[in-house]
């Protein structure tokens, strides 16, 4: 009797310290990812420092949880979606289809990440909550890609910056209910074929209206009146 005493309090010693050393492992997460994001914020003040850290930790424990629970679906889905796109002459619509069951797998966090944006308010201003979204997905990053749409297509109208910017906006979004490098430069590259798809329409259009205007004589210029 004594020995299996002896056994179980053993056993409950192990749990524990594996449980101890499980929770300084996923701080240690929580304290590096907390450092990519809030290190350039300039945040003076300590207090403020641990309760930015306690908000990020909850909201990434939540996301860890999910992942635990999902990770098998999530891959699986994730490898269907690169085997779609892989197919010549290229078409991304298949891909497209198991894009939108990946969104609505991540979905299951939307109410988590509405709660970390929330809480975020109350420590920090709408620049430096951008700024920690830009830094959250920084490889590709949703500033960087827009700013190179601008320079690859230098004629676009004002209005047609923004169609842009909003579907680079809607990726960030997306990428933040993630913590996977692979997985937001996938869902960043979903976008960015929809701005493509977007652009060359725009090129079409341009090419339309000159073939419509094929061989038109323009109208006579009126000379200025003395």
């Amino acid at each position: 009797m004594m020995r299996l005493i002896v056994c179980a309090v053993v056993m409950m010693g192990l749990a524990v310290s594996a449980m101890a050393a499980q929770d300084a492992q996923t701080q240690q997460r929580i304290d590096r990812k907390a450092g990519s994001l809030f290190g350039g914020l300039r945040v003076d003040d300590p207090e403020k420092e641990a309760r930015l850290k306690a908000i990020l930790g909850e909201y990434l424990v939540q996301m860890w949880a999910w992942r635990e629970a999902n990770e098998a679906r999530l891959a699986e889905l994730w490898s269907e979606w690169n085997r779609r796109r892989a197919v010549v002459p290229k078409d991304e619509f298949p891909a497209e289809l198991i894009a939108v069951q990946i969104e609505e797998l991540y979905g299951a966090l939307q109410p988590a990440y509405e709660s970390f944006i929330e809480q975020l308010a109350t420590e920090l201003t709408d620049a430096q909550i951008d700024a920690v979204k830009e830094r959250w997905s920084r490889s590709p990053g949703m500033k960087r890609t827009y700013d190179a749409y601008l320079e690859i297509v230098p004629d676009l109208t004002d209005e047609q910056k923004q169609v842009i910017y909003n579907r680079m906006l809607m990726a960030r979004e997306v990428a933040m209910l993630t913590d996977s490098d692979r997985e937001i430069v996938n869902i960043y590259k979903r976008h960015k074929v929809k701005v493509e798809a977007y652009v060359g329409t725009l090129e079409w259009a341009k090419l339309h209206r000159a073939f419509a205007n094929r061989g038109r004589t323009p109208p006579p210029t009126t000379a200025p009146a003395e």
